[in-house]
């Protein structure tokens, strides 16, 4: 084929494609944006789009000035008001196939109404437009001439007038019980509860409806299900991905977003905090935690990579997620290229790339940046410390009275005041792993020599004592010992697996003993290594007393009670032994010295108390000279000082606080611009001209702002005249509420994208939503109380066979609810549901052998390690989320994986979820939990309680019919578990716990057996 007619037969292929619009012959004007546009992205442009690499025959058809260009061969592609003088037009309606457009092994041939419309459009002048969603958002007039009647706001004008053009009308209003539980699910994924559908259904007010949304708009539980949907957007998960899949704590960005709903803030701020919250000027610890969203990416720990490859892909991942959540476009397709069908060059990806490309960040384990930042949503826990530290704050507010401080102490020291030590000189010492000793004149033994990998001191001395109480041990410091500690690994700090002691008689050696200890306590140990892991006979697993010494670097002691006293007659010899067996290498104490006393205390404590000080304690204290007074109040204030107490235990609840609040990843910028250069096929390795940072120039509302950094960038996307953000924002909540947006595909708004079927509605709520200064509740609540929302979604088979997806809106939303809606309204209506809002994930029932079966790494991987109690029973978003092996029951009802964005889910309608709800272990303890409700609940017959049970499920009273088909399996279970009651079904951890409490097993497993029946209705997964 001569290159003349190769071209040829490329531009009748785009002509045809952009006919298949679905625009009829007849139309009076053809819309380019509607009925051209589609077409050519469809089947023209990856040959003649906007990727010059991949353009063919010179011939660009995106562009109006390049498609009237006149071509090497003389022809003209478009010759505007004439389509027979236009070669584009000849080629596709040509019956040479070597001539004819789109080529035969490129796409379908044209039809011949789409033939008839670039015909028409041709002979109509040709015109282009921009694409409809790179165009301002402008407010549209509200229709006027529509079905009044029915139009109870705004939205209702649009809707009607579409219905209108078609031929069709509104459906009635929903029922109160149906609208109470769509309502209900959409704003908190929870059906209502039986007090809330009371309160709704007794209220009689015009204003009924409007107050019961506004109380689910105010609920905590809001917060919880919106967050939902945008941790599926931020690729929330917690694990890192990758080949080990290990751990991270990021469920502290996730309260924030929780929190951030809750408290409605704008989505200017929202979109601000979580791109650029570490760039507001005096940051806050939770703006600074906001920017997490782009740091739940993938991080991998794996040895042998290229650090900088895989750097590069977390920018990427960057670049990628930002365009999709706030754009709606597939920016991503020009990393390699020039997009094929969007106005985005690969330059200008790259200028995107810039403004994430200045993090600190490695990508070998490329966490840094982190930092500790409590999450908004406190736990219980720290409530409690926080309390506990409020209340010694206000005692340490309070004047000191000297006098009665000091007279409480003496007198407390007089019964039980510190013991007298006696020191043992060491006399022999011996160590398994090598170590040298030396002894020092005050009778330590310094450590040295060999710091071998796991070491035993044993270190003898003697003592003439009987009637043996305790030992004590001082873990000294010395200049000697790494870091200023008193340990001998490099962090200062060591970790005693075990401490024993034998005493043997120096009269009769033959007499011997090793004694045991009732307690150990310690003046201090680090979390999780407490000091009464050192009697308690176990050395695996790294047990043992530890000291904090990267942080901690002072002298610690420690004081073992014995349960018996001990201690010959003539002189006992001491063998003191230290076992340093945990998996930490070189962790040895590097100093110790011990001491024996035979004075019993209830409490020892860690103090000396010199012997001047000990005589004046004795006396009452009106009898002491000034001078003795003051010696008295200077020991007192030095070392009991209640203040200095006070602000110690005030210390030790905040770091215990700081124990509980994990390190967060969070965004940061380099003290020094990282540059930035074009990728050659996107490569890491092959870059080309170096870029500056800037947007793509299709969608910039303000052309002369620069972009240099993200915080530019958020206050760009926040623009009230950027064409995306509100329209891309508004859409996902209609989609969320009504199963599909109004533009389909949500995560595309280029070319490639469907148009939106009310084009008018979209631009109205969008500029409406900035209007009202981008409040999520208000717009929410205008889509909540329209006419449109509140329609029944019953539907005849006529109406249903024309318009199977509601389109145009017809009637009300139905549809099946999400994974996490599903379980969460089993553990609802069963009363299991624990409420508590945020804190760490949490690890509900899971097949036993699933994570090492599918990741097993071994050094890295571990077995699930399920919950207890009601770590079981907490919201699913809650839920641990490995990112290699999602939950399988969330995963069987159509979760991602969130290795990547997802703006939308699939919904799939398979036998596994069938086989899911009726024997999953989460849904069987919670048909036993709705069966004990049903029993010890409602006081009453069978057919009672099981219409309870029914409405605590579907949130309605069911028919008679329903009843009596329910009240027969309840009889049928019940025979059938008294005839073979060992034949019962498996249940969940907790609900062992309904065994026995005063309920019949055999009512409680008929009960249950309806339960399972009413969690397997399609009413119960289905919204509406």
């Amino acid at each position: 084929m001569n290159r003349r007619r190769y071209r040829q037969t490329i531009l009748v292929t785009c002509i045809i494609t952009w006919l298949s619009s679905g625009i009829t012959a007849h139309t009076a004007t053809v819309d380019f944006s509607r009925d051209v546009l589609p077409i050519l992205s469809n089947h023209c442009f990856t040959c003649h789009g906007p990727d010059e690499q991949t353009r063919q025959s010179g011939l660009r058809l995106d562009q109006r000035s390049a498609a009237l260009l006149q071509s090497e061969s003389g022809d003209f592609p478009i010759v505007p008001g004439d389509a027979e003088l236009s070669e584009i037009y000849q080629r596709i309606v040509s019956d040479d196939e070597s001539e004819r457009m789109p080529p035969a092994e490129h796409t379908h041939r044209l039809s011949n109404r789409q033939i008839d419309v670039i015909g028409k459009w041709i002979s109509e002048g040709a015109e282009y437009e921009d694409h409809w969603a790179f165009l301002p958002v402008e407010k549209p007039p509200i229709p006027r001439d529509v079905a009044v009647k029915w139009v109870e706001n705004p939205i209702d004008a649009f809707v009607a007038k579409q219905l209108a053009a078609r031929g069709k009308t509104p459906s009635e209003e929903a029922s109160p019980e149906t609208l109470i539980r769509r309502v209900s699910f959409d704003l908190t994924g929870l059906p209502p509860t039986l007090e809330e559908q009371s309160r709704f259904l007794s209220d009689q007010s015009p204003k009924a409806y409007e107050r019961m949304v506004d109380r689910y708009l105010h609920s905590p539980r809001y917060g919880e299900h919106l967050a939902r949907y945008w941790l599926d957007l931020a690729r929330y998960a917690d694990t890192n991905g990758y080949q080990y899949d290990t751990e991270r704590e990021q469920w502290a960005w996730r309260d924030w977003v929780i929190e951030a709903y809750n408290q409605n803030m704008p989505f200017d701020e929202f979109t601000i905090q979580q791109i650029a919250g570490d760039l507001l000027p005096q940051a806050t610890g939770l703006q600074k935690l906001a920017t997490g969203f782009n740091r739940n990416h993938g991080v991998t720990i794996e040895g042998g990579i290229i650090d900088e490859e895989y750097r590069t892909e977390y920018v990427m991942d960057r670049v990628v997620t930002t365009s999709s959540t706030w754009l709606g476009m597939t920016i991503g397709c020009a990393r390699c290229h020039d997009h094929k069908y969007d106005p985005v060059s690969q330059e200008e990806f790259y200028q995107l790339f810039a403004i994430f490309n200045q993090v600190p960040e490695r990508g070998m384990r490329g966490f840094a940046p982190q930092e500790k930042i409590q999450s908004p949503l406190t736990s219980p826990e720290i409530l409690s410390l926080e309390k506990q530290i409020q209340e010694l704050e206000e005692v340490l507010a309070q004047p000191l009275d000297l006098d009665t401080s000091i007279e409480r102490w003496t007198q407390s020291v007089r019964t039980t005041g510190p013991a007298e030590w006696e020191v043992i000189p060491p006399a022999n010492w011996n160590s398994t792993g090598g170590s040298s000793f030396t002894k020092l004149d005050d009778h330590s033994i310094l450590v040295g020599g060999a710091n071998p990998q796991q070491d035993i001191y044993t270190i003898t001395g003697m003592t003439n004592s009987i009637n043996l109480s305790a030992v004590r041990m001082e873990a000294l410091t010395h200049d000697s010992l790494p870091g200023g500690g008193p340990g001998r690994h490099s962090n200062s700090n060591f970790v005693l697996s075990e401490f024993e002691l034998e005493v043997i008689s120096i009269k009769n050696p033959n007499q011997r003993r090793k004694i045991k200890f009732k307690r150990a306590i310690a003046e201090y140990s680090q979390s999780g290594y407490d000091i009464s892991k050192t009697i308690d006979g176990m050395v695996d697993n790294n047990n043992g007393w530890a000291v904090d010494g990267p942080t901690r670097k002072q002298p610690v002691q420690a004081i073992w009670v014995a349960s018996q006293p001990f201690g010959y007659e003539g002189g006992t010899s001491l063998k003191f032994t230290l076992k340093h067996q945990a998996n930490f290498a070189t962790h040895g104490v590097g100093r110790p010295r011990f001491s024996i006393t035979d004075q019993k205390r209830e409490t020892y404590t860690f103090e000396t108390v010199p012997a001047e000080i000990l005589s004046l304690i004795h006396k009452p204290l009106q009898q002491l000279n000034q001078n003795q007074k003051s010696a008295l109040q200077a020991f007192y204030l030095k070392n009991h000082d209640p203040r200095e107490s006070l602000r110690n235990q005030i210390e030790t609840l905040k770091s215990k606080i700081g124990s509980l609040v994990p390190s967060t990843m969070i965004m940061s910028e380099l003290p020094k611009r990282r540059i930035t250069h074009l990728l050659k096929r996107g490569v890491y390795d092959q870059p080309a001209q170096e870029v500056n940072a800037g947007v793509p120039d299709c969608i910039n509302p303000v052309q002369n702002k620069e972009i240099s950094d993200r915080l530019d960038f958020a206050n760009w996307l926040t623009n009230p005249k950027h064409p995306l953000t509100a329209r891309v924002a508004v859409n996902r909540h209609w989609r969320r509420l009504f199963g599909r947006g109004l533009v389909e595909t949500a995560e595309d708004f280029g070319i490639q994208g469907d148009l939106p079927t009310h084009p008018d509605l979209l631009d109205w709520l969008a500029t409406e939503f900035m209007e009202k200064e981008w409040d999520p509740k208000h717009l929410q609540r205008q889509i909540l109380t329209s006419a449109t929302y509140r329609q029944s979604s019953n539907s005849s088979l006529e109406d249903y066979q024309d318009d199977p997806d509601n389109r145009w809106l017809s009637r009300g939303p139905r549809f099946r609810l999400d994974g996490e809606q599903i379980r969460d309204a089993a553990l609802l209506a069963s009363g299991l549901l624990q409420p508590q809002l945020g804190g760490k994930s949490v690890y509900p029932y899971q097949p036993k052998g699933l994570w090492l079966e599918l990741n097993n790494r071994p050094g890295y991987s571990k077995a699930y390690p399920q919950g207890s109690g009601s770590e079981l029973v907490r919201r699913s978003i809650y839920s641990f989320w490995k990112r290699t092996v999602p939950s399988p029951m969330l995963k069987t009802l159509d979760a991602p994986e969130r290795e990547f964005c997802t703006v939308r889910r699939s919904r799939t309608n398979t036998p596994l979820q069938a086989l899911l709800m009726l024997n999953g272990s989460q849904f069987i303890e919670a048909s036993f939990f709705l069966g004990a409700r049903m029993k010890l609940e409602c006081d009453g017959s069978i057919e009672e309680r099981i219409a309870y049970g029914f409405q605590l499920v579907n949130s309605r009273q069911p028919t008679a019919e329903e009843v009596a088909i329910l009240v027969g399996e309840y009889n049928d279970s019940f025979k059938n578990y008294q005839r073979d009651s060992h034949d019962e079904l498996i249940i969940g951890d907790v609900a062992h716990e309904l065994i026995g409490l005063s309920l019949n097993e055999s009512e409680l497993h008929a009960y249950a057996s309806v339960a399972r029946i009413l969690f397997n209705l399609d009413e119960f997964i289905t919204k509406s």
